[in-house]
């Protein structure tokens, strides 16, 4: 067999490997919540004011166990578990949007957050990378002293904070209402696009201000290491052009954080939970929250088992083409 062939079997092996195990302790996890789905809605109807008895009690939470698969052993669970799953793709019912599919729901939702989550993604590295080798490489001091500042008083607050500093700025000072979750359905794509485009303008505008902070303070520390390698040093001594020499700096300090990219672009798939549930915005995140208060184990394990495919899928794409892209790494069997 080709070393080639062999080095992408053995990731795409790997990838799958990897895949079996995060959605194996996810199952695991889900098991182990102290409430199920049947206790939950049970405890609510009676909160509600309904008078059950207790045989009506234990006939409607068998009914639930049996409509859920949970009235099985726990090996049988996981059986099933991993044949609709990684076979069948048949992920059941939800409860807490029930009778709704987790498929349907998760790819209703599923749009909204890659609208919001990859333009944060690439908008945050984006400015992060261009203001982190600006920083390094400008002659002006007082400019990059300036911004690593910015980064370095910020970075610390926790995301919560900034978040709810800019929803009581949205609410109180700009005296905007936060719109509903639902789901809009338009029929015009493009139509559908922008409105989604103005539904994430402000969430998105706080992911990109907490965003760009890591990728600015990484980008210059290793933006200022590369400007002391042997091979810069050779460049300059050899007399080419600034230009040249920091599109060469450039270049080799942008390789790292391109894993960086590849892997929040990820995360797409499992949304933003605390900026999606703050803001309302109807994500990946705002139903898996649903999911969690609801111990909705269909969909917590539909929403996460994505995300953990997702995460999988990067690393494996960054195994395949970082030879691609970084010339000093060669594919097997290449000379």
């Amino acid at each position: 067999m080709h070393p080639l062939i062999k080095y992408v079997l053995q990731r795409v092996a790997l990838a799958l490997l990897v895949v079996w195990v995060g959605i194996t302790i996810t199952f695991i996890l889900s098991r182990l919540m102290p409430f199920n789905a049947a206790e939950l809605f049970i405890s609510r109807m009676l909160a509600q004011g309904h008078s059950l008895t207790g045989e009506e009690i234990e006939n409607m939470k068998k009914q639930i166990l049996e409509l859920y698969g949970l009235d099985k052993p726990i090996i049988v669970q996981y059986a099933i578990f991993l044949r609709n799953y990684m076979i069948t793709g048949e992920m059941g019912p939800s409860f807490a949007f029930f009778p709704s599919n987790v498929k349907d729901i998760i790819g209703k939702a599923l749009p909204w957050s890659i609208t919001l989550l990859l333009l944060a993604s690439v908008i945050s590295w984006l400015v992060g990378n261009g203001l982190g080798v600006v920083a390094a490489l400008t002659k002006h001091r007082k400019i990059s002293s300036v911004l690593e500042n910015i980064a370095i008083a910020f970075q610390p607050i926790p995301f919560a904070v900034l978040a709810l500093s800019f929803l009581i700025f949205y609410l109180l000072v700009l005296k905007l209402p936060i719109p509903g979750a639902a789901f809009v359905s338009i029929t015009s794509p493009f139509e559908m696009f922008i409105y989604m485009l103005r539904r994430a303008s402000f969430p998105l505008l706080v992911l990109v201000l907490f965003g760009w902070f890591g990728g600015f303070v990484g980008m210059k520390a290793i933006a200022l290491k590369m400007r002391e390698e042997d091979f810069i040093v050779y460049a300059f001594l050899q007399g080419a052009s600034t230009r040249s020499i920091r599109f060469m700096i450039f270049r080799n300090s942008i390789l790292p954080q391109f894993t960086t990219l590849v892997l929040g672009i990820s995360r797409v798939f499992v949304g933003s939970l605390l900026v999606e549930y703050i803001f309302n915005y109807p994500g990946i995140g705002y139903i898996l929250q649903s999911a969690i208060a609801n111990a909705d184990y269909n969909l917590m394990l539909g929403i996460l088992f994505f995300a953990t495919v997702a995460t999988a899928v990067a690393a494996l794409i960054l195994d395949l083409v970082y030879p691609l892209i970084d010339p000093r790494i060669r594919y097997p069997g290449q000379g």
